[in-house]
């Protein structure tokens, strides 16, 4: 149907009510509008050549008119591309969407978005158009700047980084997946931690090699073992997905508690990938290798039910020796199967898991009775055992298979082999120096080792049965290179596995004099200056004169004499602060009070630490940290799994290429002049040929320096051969503190007694 045209004069009346609205509307004065401060509003953000900065215009109202046209437009710009009517800014009716809406009015360039042309679009913050073609040239461009609040971009960004990082991660885990199978569980690479002495041949304990036993389903085992690996180990296990975020955030909080770590956040899924997939997953102690550990648990999970992962962890984790799993330990600690096993056995071998090496019944039958107490605590508090369960368990003996402590009983160097652990761990971590598979060569002479334990015990028999000490400790060093040549901790290793050469903590009496003379002679103070045998008076307390000497004295007889008085008098003149310093230059490492009792032995030390600093002045001031371990070679990683050349080394002491890290940092270091350390060795020779280390006297030039706590709790001589590089520390006591009848002349006396055997007079 054909409508007739209005009449010419009705198109001029709709085109001047048209032009009057909108020359009306025109009314905004954007040079006049003052917004209030930290005000945000909309705006329009105008650029009208490349080289003109841009106009910014609020948006305060419901519509705007952009345009050639000064009487028609709120936004006027002089641009021929530009039409008298060009664009409207209006408020968008639909609050849900962009507050904002822009629409081409007719204009003859139109409005572009990149390079597409757009009649109608709702703004967004960062949205910038073009008007007229982009390819033109003198296009005005128009930006919408309407940035979200801070928190609310916040949110955004965090959500967006979030699902980057998340996507990242995915694509990195597949990927990684790729590059090993998990179908089917491969065999773990097994092998103990074989530790041999310096000839690299002779094993300080038997390996123990028998066949590998495994379980074919869980309920196989005694029905104590599951329950007790899931509430010791990992009690979320049939919830989490591999890796235990909860557990890793309390490992991480407990361990800043600790301020190191004591606690891990490994799941039993965990410790199977570290255990069977040994060669993707690493050794070393790093971030990464618990990022690769973390991606196989992940696919285990995926492929496996949770019965098949708990399963093959309980016939692959590693127990010590050259046990894996728990039909092995089983038979060989017990001698029965897994199976049979009572609670008090289940929770034991359950107990041994984080160090078997270390927490073994046969060696350490108390500790290991701890550790299963604290497995049964822990089940009880689960719900998977009642109260008289428990309190059965606990009160049971564990009787232990006599093949097993026969095998413990030939251990070469009990202490030191229990040593070689403790420095395994704080060279390579906790969790890798248990995992097994290590080869280490030691620095132990097991003839010279013999004869510390004889003469030890002998001493004790015979002189301590009437001089009242039970107990004591020789540790012998290499002052070349600070190599642990002997080490006994004790009398017997089987009354006591408590190694008082490493880990007892003694009064040094006079012996901590050295560090005081030592710091005398560096500042330049000479062994024949004149000091003071009367009584002194220091920091509040007041210290009798000379015992053995009157009048006055030098350096070289008041060491000699160990006369008290004198060392105090050295020490202020040098500064508590500087013979501390000296201490821990040194291999001091225990706490030291500086005070005028740590002179004379006040503070506390262990055999090891002093020998190996008096061994630092026997090497003409070079020190080396007194070592157990020479090297330590990866024996799962190996081309020729029947030759150990072949493996990989993964440590050395000294600096080697071929090993992955070398200690060159504590290996001959010049810490003390050469002069200075030998015009010290010259005061402390004349300890024994003419003071109070005369039982010592063994012919060779010795040097050494004697020491005696009050009441003779503590018997000490430290001393060296300079010509056969060889430096031992004595002491001996009681472990209780009680005094002895005696002085540390029959430290000195044992002292010439063993470095005569050792050095063949």
């Amino acid at each position: 149907m054909n409508y007739p045209r209005p009449p010419r004069n009705s198109q001029t009346l709709l085109g001047n009510i048209t032009q009057m609205v909108q020359t009306i509307h025109a009314n905004v004065n954007f040079s006049r509008l003052a917004l209030r401060p930290n005000a945000k509003v909309p705006e329009l953000w105008i650029q009208e050549t490349e080289n003109t900065p841009a106009k910014k215009y609020p948006l305060l109202g419901d519509r705007y008119l952009l345009g050639r046209s000064s009487q028609a437009c709120d936004i006027v710009i002089r641009n021929p591309l530009i039409s008298k009517i060009h664009l409207s800014v209006s408020k968008n009716t639909n609050k849900s969407k962009a507050p904002y809406v822009v629409k081409d009015e007719n204009s003859a360039n139109g409005i572009y978005n990149g390079k597409k042309q757009v009649f109608r679009l709702s703004l967004r913050h960062g949205d910038v158009l073009t008007l007229g073609p982009p390819a033109l040239a003198d296009t005005v461009k128009v930006r919408y700047v309407d940035p979200p609040a801070w928190y609310f971009q916040a949110f955004r960004y965090t959500v967006f980084g979030l699902s980057g990082l998340t996507a990242l991660i995915s694509l990195m885990i597949l990927l990684e997946w790729t590059k090993f199978q998990v179908d089917p569980l491969p065999n773990p690479i097994t092998g103990p931690v074989v530790v041999y002495a310096r000839d690299g041949q002779t094993p300080l304990r038997p390996t123990y090699r028998n066949a590998h036993y495994e379980l074919g389903r869980i309920s196989k085992f005694s029905k104590y073992l599951p329950d007790a690996v899931i509430a010791s180990e990992d009690s979320r296990f049939y919830w989490h997905f591999g890796v235990d975020p909860i557990g890793i955030i309390r490992a991480v909080l407990t361990n800043l508690r600790a301020d190191g770590i004591s606690q891990g956040g490994s799941t039993v899924t965990q410790q199977l990938a570290r255990s069977i997939f040994r060669g993707y997953v690493g050794t070393e102690d790093s971030l990464g290798r618990k990022v690769r550990e973390a991606i196989v648990s992940l696919k285990i999970e995926a492929f496996y039910s949770k019965n098949d992962v708990l399963l093959n962890y309980l016939n692959k984790v590693y127990l010590g020796l050259d046990l894996y799993g728990f039909e092995d330990a089983s038979r060989f600690y017990f001698g029965k199967s897994a199976q049979d096993l009572t609670l008090s056995e289940a929770a034991t071998l359950v107990g041994i898991l984080p160090a078997p090496n270390t927490f073994n019944p046969v060696e350490n039958y108390q500790l290991a009775i701890e550790k299963r107490d604290r497995v049964i605590y822990r089940m009880l508090s689960l719900g998977m055992i009642d109260q008289q369960e428990a309190d059965r368990a606990r009160r049971s003996r564990v009787d232990i298979n006599p093949k097993a402590i026969q095998i413990f009983q030939g251990t070469i160097a009990p202490y030191y082999y229990s040593y070689v652990f403790s420095e395994l761990e704080e060279l390579l971590g906790e969790k890798f120096a248990r995992e097994g598979n290590l080869i280490v060569q030691t620095a132990l002479n097991p003839e010279i080792q013999t004869k510390a334990e004889i003469s030890l015990k002998d001493a004790i028999n015979n002189a301590g049965s009437y001089a009242n000490f039970s107990q004591g400790a020789i540790v012998t060093i290499d002052s070349k290179n600070g190599e642990v040549i002997a080490l006994t901790g004790g009398a017997d290793y089987q009354q006591s596995q408590f190694n008082r050469a490493t880990q007892a903590q003694r009064q040094p009496g006079s012996t901590f004099k050295v560090f005081a003379y030592t710091a005398a002679l560096e500042r330049g103070i000479p062994p024949t200056k004149i000091y003071s045998c009367s009584s002194m008076r220091w920091m509040g307390q007041t210290y009798g004169g000379c015992q053995r000497s009157g009048g006055n004295t030098n350096m070289y007889t008041g060491i000699a004499l160990s006369e008290n008085v004198v060392a105090l008098r050295v020490a202020q003149q040098v500064g508590l602060g500087n013979v501390v310093r000296m201490a821990k230059r040194l291999g001091i490492k225990s706490k030291l009070d500086a005070v005028p009792g740590l002179i004379l032995g006040q503070n506390e030390v262990n055999v090891l630490e002093i020998t190996g600093a008096y061994g630092a002045i026997a090497n003409r001031g070079v020190g080396n940290r007194p070592h157990t371990i020479r090297k330590i070679i990866d024996s799962s990683d190996c081309s020729d799994r029947d030759n150990i050349y072949t493996c990989r080394c993964i440590y050395s002491y000294n600096s080697d290429p071929k090993c992955e890290t070398s200690k060159k940092d504590e290996a001959n270091r010049q810490i003390l002049k050469p002069q200075i350390a030998d015009t010290m060795t010259q005061m402390l020779q004349g300890v024994v040929q003419n003071g109070t280390g005369s039982g010592a006297y063994v012919g060779l030039d010795e040097a050494g320096k004697t020491g005696t706590t009050n009441r003779g709790v503590d018997l000490w001589f430290v001393g060296y051969i300079p010509n056969k590089s060889m430096v031992t520390g004595i002491w001996l006591g009681n472990d209780d503190n009680s005094p002895t009848y005696s002085n540390s002349g029959q430290a000195a006396q044992l002292w010439g007694n063993y470095m005569k055997k050792v050095v063949g007079e």
